[in-house]
């Protein structure tokens, strides 16, 4: 199998933005699968399939604010030998038919896939529309995956890619206009985190392009479904608006890979002193993650030393990271806020890596590890409560290895946001902007004076900056 590069490739900001990726995905994949049913809970214009009500308006089933009785109706399908597609805003499919979820798809292990668009603070409608528990609520239920991508380029591919999942699948997706942050032949997978950038002040993924709207691939991909050239957006409104335009170029996205295996973890053994290079030592007291060889960085968690033996004991190849002071995990729309972060602490030389964690249930514990095991600081970032969700998930990870590594979770922290005009507004009021990124890492490294401020980014109509 072909081994992970160093890094990921990754476009430059301001990203070019793309609109009706999943839906023009969706309707790709149903002309190649005529099992794909496509459910909706009176927001169909809002959630882009109003382009499969279009093409296979029989295939397409209208259950109106009824939220509990659509996901009923799906796991009957299911068991019928469909496969169904239910979508409606995140808060409507995971919080309000929860119950249903249980008893009619989870527990039955049956293959409907939930489609939750306006996920987190997303969107400004107050706690009745912000899906800021959705993470946390799909992740306690047995067997089912959970899905939250950064950009259009995965948005395109992931929806082949769910499709023969074993069991349920939650799929967490930005609404309106969606950047392209990768590439048109970035590698999805469902089974490996993906490191976007390495340990090297002032470099990013070894593939970054400067500006903005002459990225290769922005002109919308076709993923491993093959959609046809989502078209560009061109103008600030919602991506139902007239906005859109038919005469993007299209491009062959990248096929969907698998990657290597995924690993439990399960090659924690006893008896391998860790140490983290600042002090902080088990001796031989902690369950080692090593699988018996000592792990150390010597004076420096950004030592390389550490890295084969945590790797080795995970069953691994080398990490694909020398060494950092930060490494974010992120997911979904915090991806671009964590790329952005990490420009600026490079040129404070911070090395800083950056990891997408598109796939929160089941975990890639094994790269988790590995890239933890070789920073001395980890950030985890998500548009969802730290209850629960992805930095939870990363901290029973760290727990489970007896990995001792410091972790912050940047997210919302305990409280219900209120509504407001824009959702820029409420990343700032939330703690969930680029410099709330910049500033964590700055007082998790408890280095002196102020931390750097990161640069307003412009951004033209059909492109986005994060906040």
């Amino acid at each position: 199998m072909t081994p992970e590069p160093a890094s990921w490739p990754v476009l430059g900001p301001p990203y070019r933005t793309v609109l009706k990726p999943y839906g023009r995905a969706l309707v790709e994949l149903a002309r190649q699968r005529p099992e794909i049913v496509c459910l909706s809970g009176d927001l169909t214009r809002q959630c882009e399939i109003d382009l499969f009500q279009a093409e296979f308006g029989d295939r397409f089933i209208h259950a109106g604010m009824a939220e509990a009785n659509m996901i009923g109706v799906a796991g009957a399908l299911a068991r019928s030998g469909l496969i169904p597609f239910v979508h409606t805003f995140g808060v409507f499919a995971t919080r309000r038919p929860l119950d249903q979820i249980i008893n009619a798809v989870a527990y039955p292990h049956l293959p409907v896939r939930i489609v939750g668009f306006m996920p987190g603070v997303s969107s400004p409608g107050g706690p009745s529309h912000q899906a800021i528990e959705d993470v946390a609520l799909m992740r306690a239920l047995p067997g089912m995956t959970i899905v939250d991508v950064a950009d259009a380029t995965q948005t395109a591919q992931v929806v082949a890619a769910i499709a023969d999942v074993p069991g349920p699948v939650y799929l967490r997706l930005k609404r309106g206009e969606i950047p392209v942050i990768f590439p048109d032949d970035h590698p999805f997978s469902l089974e490996r985190a993906q490191v976007l950038a390495d340990g090297t002040p002032g470099t990013i993924g070894g593939g970054e392009t400067t500006g903005g709207g002459e990225t290769t691939g922005a002109a919308g991909t076709t993923g491993a479904a093959g959609t046809a050239g989502a078209g560009v957006s061109r103008g600030a409104g919602e991506s139902e608006g007239g906005g859109e335009t038919e005469g993007g170029r299209e491009t062959a996205g990248g096929g969907v890979t698998g990657g290597r295996a995924e690993t439990s973890g399960g090659g924690v053994s006893t008896g391998g002193g860790v140490s983290n290079g600042a002090g902080v030592s088990n001796g031989g007291g902690v369950s080692g993650v090593s699988g018996g060889a000592s792990v150390s960085s010597g004076t420096s968690a950004r030592g390389g030393s550490g890295t084969a033996g945590i790797a080795g004991g995970l069953g691994l190849a080398p990490s694909p990271v020398s060494g950092s002071d930060v490494a974010f995990l992120v997911s979904g729309m915090m991806v671009a806020s964590a790329l952005a972060a990490a420009r600026v602490l490079r040129t404070a030389g911070i090395a800083t890596v950056v990891v997408n964690v598109p796939v929160i249930k089941p975990l890639d514990t094994a790269t988790i590890l590995a890239v933890a095991a070789t920073a001395q600081t980890v950030i985890t970032a998500e548009n969802h409560s730290i209850i629960g969700g992805l930095g939870s998930a990363v901290a029973e990870t760290l727990a489970e290895a007896a990995l001792p590594r410091p972790l912050t979770r940047v997210g919302l922290r305990d409280t219900y946001p209120e509504p407001a005009q824009s959702a820029p507004y409420l990343f700032t009021r939330y703690g969930l902007t680029t410099q709330h990124l910049i500033d964590a890492a700055w007082s998790a490294l408890h280095r002196p004076g102020t931390p750097p401020r990161s640069p307003t980014l412009p951004a033209d109509e059909g492109e986005y900056a994060p906040v």
